[in-house]
Parts: structure tokens; C-alpha cells; sequence
């Protein structure tokens, strides 16, 4: 009985002798498998981009834990969006470090290479080659490196994805500058001298004045109190004008002397006031008087104004 109490003992420590023995093998196995890692990194040459740029991302190995021979083949799958960037061909492609004989499915993205010697410390492994399309929209992009495999000769090392996010900045189309045309205004019509327009007829409305000029700029009439004119109003001699943003002009019309839009006995009375120096017009009222459009005012004027009155004389702006 004691005998066989002794050999069920035995069996028990030999059990779990043997128990403890493979889990301290296998708690070996899982440590040692778990302390090789590599880790997968990628840049790029610029993190902005635009239509029809080319940049370049550049893939390495970090994190060499536990290699002792040297990492001599890796397989891994590039991913990018294609409606940015143009498709990448194996040409795009540049080993770096001595890894060699890259082979690339341009299908599936992935891609495989060698190296001979085995890589024992982190390096950079394959700079690829990407160039952006046009009339891009505004938003952000990844390049991936995926599915990333890599081996010593010892077992498949599984290792993490890398990617690079892109801003993408939408092109503004670039408006040459076009100098400010200055402004203008002309007439085959109307006298226009600096500050002043002149040999405007009696009578004439905004609108008219507007069909016998020409300008680019808007025109804005105001009267001697500031006040904006309208298009069926009369011109009057003393009226202003504004051309744009830069030219100002005083309005003179033929005869109007006394600023009511035409011609009455009231204009003649001034004019041969003026005559004899007992009451001289001047500024825009002297204008006014030049009828006969020689800048002076004779006794000529003073007949031309008479003849008009009385409906014998057609005036002529010029």
C-alpha cells in the first residue's frame, strides 16, 4: 500500500516536472518571438500639394530587435488614391541601400526585393516616385505602405503599415494685373477743356448730354446744391459732373448766363451790362457769354445773342 502511495507521488513531480518544463518553453518561444519586431516608417518630400506636382515618399525599416542574421526580403503593397495621382509604374521605383531585383504589380500595388548582404540596422529601402494630377480639389490624401512582410530566413515578421497624409491645395487661377484704365471722357459734340465742358446747347437733358459724350467710367450730374440730376432733367450752365473716381467738370451752356437752362432777355441785359463795364461777368457766367465761341465777349456775341432771341440765328455747339 505504501508502495504504491510512493510511485502515484512520483508520477504527480514527474507530471508536473514535465508541465512546467514545456511552459517554460513556451513562455521562451512567445519572448523570443515577441522581441523580434521591425517597424515600417514613410516620408514625404512635401506635405502640400498641387496640380501636376510630383512628390517623392521614401519607405524604411526601423526597430531591428532580435536580427542577427540580417533582414534579406520583404514583399509589401503600396496604396494611393488614383484619382490624385497619376498610376505609378515600377520605373517610379528606387531601391536604396543595396536592396535590389524590386519587382512591382501595378495591379495590386504590391511590390518585392531582395538584398544580399541582409540589412542589420534601420535604413531606408525604396523612395517611390508620385506625381499629382490636374484641377485637383482641396482636401487631404494618404500613401500607404500595407501588408508588410519581412524575413531574415527565419519566419515571416509581420510588420505594421505606414502611411504620409497630403494636404491638397486647390489652384487659384492667377489673374494677370491689368492696370487701371484712367479716366476719360471725349466728345465730337462739346468743348472740353480742363474743368470745364462748354458749347453745350440750351435746353439739352442729362440724357442727351450723355448720347454726344463718350467714356468708360460712370457719370454722376449734380446742381450747385449737390443735389444728383436725373436723366430727363436740364442741363444748366453751373451743373457738375463726375468722370470716375478722379474727374470733376463744370458744365457751361451757350448763353445761359443768368443758370435757367436757356436763353432770355434776362442773359442779353448782363451781356450789354458787361459791355459798358458796369457789371462784369465773371467765372462761369463770362463763359456762358461766349457766344460765338471765341473766348472773349465783344459786341458780337452781343448780336449773335440778339439774333437768337428773336429766332434768326441757329446756335452750333462748335
Amino acid at each position: 500500500m505504501e508502495k504504491s502511495k510512493n510511485r502515484l507521488l512520483n508520477k504527480i513531480i514527474i507530471i508536473s516536472i514535465t508541465i512546467i518544463i514545456a511552459l517554460l518553453f513556451l513562455t521562451y518561444n512567445l519572448v523570443s518571438a515577441d522581441t523580434i519586431k521591425l517597424e515600417a516608417k514613410v516620408s514625404s518630400t512635401t506635405t502640400e500639394l498641387k496640380d501636376e506636382q510630383e512628390l517623392t515618399i521614401t519607405f524604411s525599416l526601423d526597430r531591428y530587435n532580435e536580427i542577427e542574421k540580417g533582414i534579406n526580403a520583404y514583399k509589401a503593397t503600396l496604396v494611393y488614391d488614383k484619382n490624385i495621382f497619376e498610376e505609378v509604374l515600377e520605373k517610379d521605383f528606387k531601391s536604396q541601400n543595396y536592396w535590389e531585383e524590386l519587382k512591382y504589380n501595378k495591379e495590386t500595388g504590391e511590390f518585392v526585393a531582395i538584398k544580399k548582404a541582409g540589412s542589420i540596422s534601420p535604413e531606408d529601402i525604396v523612395k517611390i516616385d508620385l506625381k499629382a494630377k490636374r484641377e485637383l480639389k482641396a482636401g487631404k490624401t494618404e500613401i500607404k505602405i500595407t501588408d508588410v512582410v519581412s524575413s531574415e530566413g527565419k519566419a515571416d515578421i509581420q510588420i505594421n503599415e505606414a502611411k504620409v497624409e497630403v494636404d491638397i491645395i486647390e489652384e487659384q487661377e492667377e489673374k494677370p494685373d491689368v492696370p487701371e484704365k484712367p479716366d476719360k471722357i471725349t466728345s465730337e459734340k462739346y468743348k472740353i477743356e480742363k474743368d470745364y465742358i462748354l458749347r453745350i446747347l440750351p435746353e439739352t437733358t442729362i440724357k442727351q448730354f450723355k448720347e454726344n459724350v463718350t467714356t468708360d467710367n460712370e457719370i454722376v450730374f449734380m446742381d450747385e446744391n449737390g443735389r444728383t440730376m436725373k436723366d430727363n432733367e436740364i442741363i444748366s450752365t453751373g451743373v457738375k459732373i463726375k468722370v470716375g473716381k478722379t474727374l470733376q467738370y463744370t458744365l457751361i451752356v451757350i448763353g445761359d448766363i443768368d443758370k435757367d437752362t436757356t436763353i432770355t432777355i434776362n442773359d442779353l441785359a448782363k451781356l450789354k451790362l458787361h459791355l459798358i463795364e458796369s457789371e462784369l461777368l465773371t467765372g462761369i457766367e463770362l463763359k456762358a457769354a461766349y457766344i460765338d465761341n471765341d473766348d472773349e465777349v465783344t459786341i458780337n456775341d452781343l448780336a449773335q445773342l440778339k439774333l437768337i432771341l428773336i429766332g434768326l440765328l441757329n446756335l452750333q455747339s462748335k
